[in-house]
């Protein structure tokens, strides 16, 4: 599954297509969400673009390592995977990760402060 979306988003850009979502958050409020230009910057970073990636949505390209090691120590059982699981997946990060998230959806919306 996470193959398969990842290869949509490399063969599919965003920022040209009709057929990708819009963000119904900023529809509706005209405010970003925490997401916001996370898929064109997912896009981005698939094509090895890393600072257009950061351009359209920094936060994103900073969850893309913690997520990822995440799901490594999730599903893989080897030693390594073992030893760093507890701290990866200590409830206290994903606490601190989520009061990040809300501060950078406060943050986003600032004006001047992003984008």
């Amino acid at each position: 599954m996470l193959l398969t979306v990842a290869a949509l988003y490399y063969a599919v850009d965003p920022s040209h297509s009709v057929w990708v979502p819009h963000c119904p958050f900023r529809t509706l409020t005209g405010l970003d969400c925490p997401a916001c230009g996370g898929q064109r910057a997912l896009y981005s970073l698939l094509h090895g673009e890393v600072v257009e990636a950061l351009r359209f949505n920094p936060f994103l390209v900073v969850s893309v390592p913690y997520f990822l090691a995440v799901a490594w120590t999730a599903l893989d059982k080897g030693r390594m995977a073992q030893r760093v699981r507890p701290v990866v997946q200590h409830r206290w990060v994903a606490y601190g990760y989520c009061l990040l998230f809300v501060v950078w959806w406060v943050v986003r919306n600032l004006p001047g402060v992003v984008g």
